[in-house]
């Protein structure tokens, strides 16, 4: 059978005996040829950081002349080939199915369409795992992992720096081969490949780059559709996987920040419904009055068998992680509500600039009487913590009242946050040009409006949507809280659409969060009629006017 030889700059598919059926040797060196040239080039691994235009020259005439060496492989007769060169294969395609730098629409269709001529087995991925993957990641081990049986470790084994020399790192697109495996293998040989696919997708998952992580978590979530989940208890993986996945959400500083942890929150999820699911089903006042009321459930009333106990304990206790110390306490608290804001007219001062000798153009001078638009948006990272809110508290169901003093007040200041991503800066001039200066910066920002402008409100009342299902009985004490949050948004949308503020918002985006607003307000209606008699009277007392399409209604 042929071995795989990785060489220092391509991946070669080397027929060391003749045994088997294969190519001929022309069409061998044809073959390995086209492989050769279709593997990706490192640099893309660094694609956002090279200055060099003749770097970027040549990335982008390999990316042009991909999809005419991918045409030349039609001619291959992937039945003839050996486990070796099919190995190759995969090792080489699989990167070119990846939405990334390197491929395009074209190339990732036709690299499926070769790829999907391969037949997965056994052999073949033990083979891609052990010869091709595996001696990447060799030289920089998992701390945590048995490197021959993929066990946790009771303790960190004693290596030295895991990140000072990472191989794997010179093949991008490499998580794309380790995924077809993982999802070509059948979750009965699972275990038999266990000790091979582990490695590499926590040493991904754990590496020190956002960017890297966001690949790991996506291994891991396709290998947790797959993989049995006894196979994670009995070598406490489950842990390992949870803990990986709740510490890296303190990765805050990357622009991938926000992908990640919606990804994270997701998997994880996943991962504690495969391992410790719950055996009660989800309770809760119906809303509309259509759906029936929730009635007594024979598995409410049974006794619980010691493991389940332990299951369900521990369920609650990685809920809990992951939304007081992973959501609220790092991600929410150490998150600034707005990026900082960015001129859009004026540029920025050359801050090494002389003071006194400054050569203005006057192409790019800003009139003192104009007033410099400041572009103020909402913290992705923070959009995207609000997002991964409600999934978590339903998992939590009534146990998240335990939380309401964390995650209610965190929902109503993010409610009474200014509506709008675009202000117009105070103090550098008025606005003495009337509705011909307000008209001209809705010319120029109006195109930029977008759904964006109020995701986090709209986040944050289907938080409150949730809560009023799992904790029925406890929003009524935080009725005050949410009136005075709703009304202030609500406010905030008038104020809006009357063109008292220089702000623009998408009216598709300013209706949807109205009729959300609306719906909570009735949600706290139906779960707590004395809202209406009370905070809803008030206020209608206060101005009927302002806040008659809110609560006029109910009242």
């Amino acid at each position: 059978m042929g071995l795989l030889v990785i060489r220092p700059h391509s991946v070669g598919v080397v027929r060391q005996d003749s045994n088997g059926v294969g190519l001929s040797k022309s069409m061998m060196a044809t073959f390995q040829q086209t492989l050769d040239s279709l593997v990706v080039p490192a640099a893309f691994a660094r694609h956002d950081r090279i200055a060099d235009t003749t770097v970027l020259a040549e990335l982008y005439a390999w990316k042009s002349n991909t999809e005419t060496l991918l045409n030349q492989l039609d001619s291959i007769n992937v039945s003839t080939l050996t486990i070796s060169e099919l190995a190759g294969f995969v090792f080489v395609l699989a990167p070119l199915t990846a939405v990334a730098q390197w491929s395009s629409p074209a190339t990732r269709s036709l690299a499926n369409a070769h790829l999907s001529r391969i037949p997965p087995s056994d052999q073949l991925i033990a083979h891609i795992l052990i010869q091709v993957v595996k001696p990447l990641f060799a030289p920089t081990p998992h701390p945590r992992l048995h490197t021959s049986t993929a066990r946790v470790l009771p303790r960190p084994a004693d290596v030295q720096d895991t990140y000072v020399e990472q191989p794997w790192k010179d093949h991008p697109g490499l998580d794309e081969s380790i995924r077809w495996c993982l999802l070509n293998t059948e979750s009965s040989t699972y275990e038999t490949a266990w000790p091979f696919f582990l490695p590499p997708v926590m040493s991904i998952l754990d590496d020190y780059q956002v960017p890297y992580k966001l690949l790991g978590v996506r291994l891991v979530s396709d290998m947790l559709k797959r993989v049995p989940p006894q196979l994670l208890l009995r070598t406490g993986v489950d842990t390992l996987m949870f803990n990986s996945l709740t510490n890296a959400l303190s990765h805050l500083g990357d622009q991938s920040t926000p992908d990640f942890i919606r990804l994270a929150v997701r998997t994880t999820l996943q991962l504690i419904d495969l391992t410790t699911p719950s055996v009660f089903p989800s309770h809760g006042i119906s809303l509309h009055d259509n759906e029936p009321q929730g009635t007594p459930d024979p598995v409410l009333s049974r006794t619980l068998s010691a493991s389940q106990s332990k299951s369900l304990s521990t369920r609650f206790s990685r809920l809990s992680i992951l939304l007081s110390s992973s959501l609220l306490g790092t991600v929410i608290m150490y998150t600034p509500p707005f990026l900082p804001p960015v001129s859009s007219l004026a540029p920025d001062p050359d801050p090494f600039g002389d003071p006194e000798h400054v050569d203005l153009d006057p192409a790019y001078a800003t009139p003192l009487q104009r007033p410099t638009p400041q572009k103020q948006s909402v913290n992705p990272t923070l959009i995207a913590a609000a997002q991964s809110l409600p999934p978590v508290l339903s998992a939590l169901g009534i146990g998240g009242a335990r939380f309401l003093k964390g995650v209610v007040p965190v929902l109503a200041e993010w409610l009474g946050l200014p509506l709008p991503i675009v202000a117009f800066e105070a103090g550098c001039g008025s606005n003495d040009s009337g509705d011909a200066s307000h008209n001209a910066q809705r010319a120029y920002y109006g195109s930029k409006s977008s759904t964006v402008d109020v995701t986090l409100h709209v986040a944050s009342l289907s938080s409150l949507s949730v809560l009023f299902h799992t904790c029925t009985s406890r929003m009524g004490g935080w009725s005050m809280t949410i009136v005075d949050a709703i009304g202030r948004c609500w406010v905030g949308c008038l104020d809006i659409e009357s063109g008292r503020r220089d702000y623009i918002v998408s009216e598709e985006s300013l209706a949807i969060l109205k009729i959300q607003l609306k719906e909570t307000a009735v949600q706290l209606a139906r779960i707590y009629p004395g809202v209406a008699k009370n905070e809803y009277a008030m206020l209608l007392a206060s101005n009927e006017t302002l806040f008659e399409g809110l609560v006029g209604e109910i009242c």
